[in-house]
């Protein structure tokens, strides 16, 4: 088996163990798969997704980034470590102490009703009133169930925090999906028309991701390679509303209507995939 196999298999079994809660096997197993594949960026986002020592887990996340300068999972992580700090000697005392505190609570019982304190109150969900939790986001604090929670490198987070932290990445503005749009839609158009001239299905398979890559990148130097939530789809819909006249051309064979509807699967589904 090669060591690309074996570190896939290495990692399907920490993924498997990390699931159930076996994070120190699944440790052992993604350091193996990075070990035999240094090269995989899945596997170096696992073994961050692991680690309990932060300077290991920023390690992996910017291995992943410069594996891949593009990942948003690699990036995001190493943005919620800078926020977080790791814990002084004074912090790890204070949670030694507290779970000792716990454990007398434990031993000694409840205290009266009378003599808890506002610490002790129970908590509700603020998106589900009704829900009693044990969860805070660990950004802002706000108390937070499980439906609502969002486990990231840090800690559990609410999807308001997340959002902000993810909305960061997206620098473009609407010109960026007007000027996209506009590419895709000539480009695109253009394409078409090439496709169902040449007429191949075998032209089809490998000119539609070739050239859905094309337009993607096209599409990338128009923006100056500013990132949109959106902007993978109005790329996408753009084209095919570009390939509309190609395609009402190509009606009059159906041959020539699937071959062109191939082309336009594959180079739709190309360049959104490149603009992710």
């Amino acid at each position: 088996m090669s060591d690309s196999l074996q570190a896939t298999e290495l990692m399907r079994r920490g993924q498997a163990a990390a699931r159930v809660g076996r994070r120190d096997e699944a440790r052992g197993y993604l350091r193996e798969a990075v070990a035999l594949d240094p090269g995989n960026v899945e596997a170096w986002l696992d073994l961050a997704g692991v680690e309990d020592d932060p300077a290991r887990k920023r390690a992996c996340f910017q291995t992943a980034l410069d594996l891949d300068p593009g990942n948003e999972q690699a990036r995001l992580g190493l943005e919620m470590l800078d926020e977080d700090p790791p814990a002084t000697a004074e912090d790890e005392l204070e949670a030694v102490l507290a779970a000792a505190s716990r454990r007398l609570d434990e031993a000694v019982g409840p205290p009266p009703p009378d003599e808890l304190s506002p610490d002790d109150e129970v908590l509700y969900c603020a998106n589900h009133p009704n829900v009693e939790t044990m969860l805070r986001c660990n950004r802002c604090g706000k108390p937070i169930c499980t439906r609502c929670a969002k486990l990231t490198p840090v800690g559990y987070r609410c999807r308001e925090c997340l959002g902000q932290q993810q909305a960061v990445f997206y620098t473009g503005g609407a010109l960026d999906y007007v000027l996209g749009g506009a590419v895709a839609l000539v480009l695109g158009g253009l394409a078409s028309f090439l496709m169902s001239a040449i007429g191949f299905w075998f032209f089809a398979l490998i000119l539609g991701p070739t050239i859905g890559i094309a337009i993607a990148e096209a599409v990338r130097f128009v923006v100056r390679r500013r990132r949109s939530r959106y902007l993978a789809a109005v790329v996408a819909v753009s084209m095919v509303v570009g390939a509309i006249p190609a395609l009402l051309l190509s009606l009059g064979s159906i041959w020539s209507l699937l071959i062109s509807g191939l082309f336009l699967v594959l180079a739709v589904g190309a360049a959104a995939a490149r603009l992710r």
